[in-house]
């Protein structure tokens, strides 16, 4: 039986939501998406918490990092909740603050398929499907580039790298300095392609649950063609083999052939279903 509209109330998250939105993430049935240091943003206009009858059972934060778009960086929903209730009730207090913001466009990363119907008859529409890939074996290809070396990223690299990344990926996957910053800081590798003064490109992997997952790799478009992007790979996965991780996972985009192409001759291979990311204007 499902909670009705009219009996939802939404909110700003505030710190004292810290406990139950943890606890909604660990029982919820429904997989969450969840992304992002959520705890920081506790507070924040964009991040909204939804009550029924006094008992927190969804939370939803949209931040607007760089360029158009605002992605959903956290997204759970307790049992019993219809999504379409509960995302009239949330967006529409939402969508004014990210305006404010400088979003055109909110983005929603569809872990698990729960979402993606309610997000279309809400004028969503699909921007990409990603792949998840996954590798378990020791074996790499030998992969060098003349004059190149890796090294650990530096933060005084941080602006050079920002121009970098917006250069790679089109603007609803752009990444500001600060989120770099944080990566280059929290991740078990962050390392950067040079060769002299020139920075060719990076690659950032995080520590996960059963293993590695490489959540980002960049080249700049100058010098893509040339070997970097599996210069790096290699680079990473085996710094990731010394830290004792034994699977290492990524994802990239469904149309993305070169890509892929690239992390199957790694020994990459799919798993799991396909994620629909959606958009729709703010």
């Amino acid at each position: 039986m499902f909670v009705v509209e009219g009996s939802l109330e939404v909110r700003p998250a505030v710190p004292a939501d810290g406990p139950a939105i943890h606890h909604l993430l660990t029982h919820t049935p429904r997989p969450a998406v969840h992304a992002w240091p959520w705890e920081e943003h506790l507070g924040e206009e964009v991040f909204l918490v939804t009550l029924s009858h006094g008992r927190l059972v969804g939370a939803l934060l949209a931040w607007p990092d760089a360029g158009p778009a605002a992605w959903v960086r956290l997204g759970v929903l307790g049992s019993g909740i219809g999504v379409g209730p509960w995302l009239d009730r949330t967006l529409p207090p939402l969508l004014g603050p990210l305006r404010r913001r400088g979003a055109r466009m909110l983005a929603w990363m569809d872990v698990g398929g729960w979402a993606g119907p309610a997000l279309k008859a809400r004028r969503f529409a699909p921007l990409t499907r990603l792949v998840t890939m996954v590798k378990k074996s020791r074996w790499i290809p030998s992969r060098a580039v003349e004059g190149g070396r890796l090294r650990p990223g530096a933060a005084a690299d941080i602006p050079t790298l920002t121009r970098l990344d917006h250069a790679a990926f089109s603007p609803p996957w752009w990444l500001s300095g600060e989120t770099l910053e944080r990566l280059r800081r929290g991740s078990a590798c962050f390392l950067v392609a040079e060769r002299g003064d020139e920075l060719l490109g990076y690659v950032e992997a995080r520590l996960v649950e059963h293993g590695a997952h490489i959540g980002r790799l960049a080249v700049d478009p100058r010098a893509q063609g040339q070997g970097i992007g599996g210069f790096l790979l290699a680079g990473a996965i085996s710094r990731l083999w010394e830290r004792g991780v034994e699977r290492v996972t990524l994802n990239t985009q469904e149309e993305n052939l070169a890509s892929r192409r690239l992390y199957t001759r790694f020994g990459f291979h799919p798993v799991g279903r396909r994620v629909v990311a959606w958009e729709r204007r703010v």
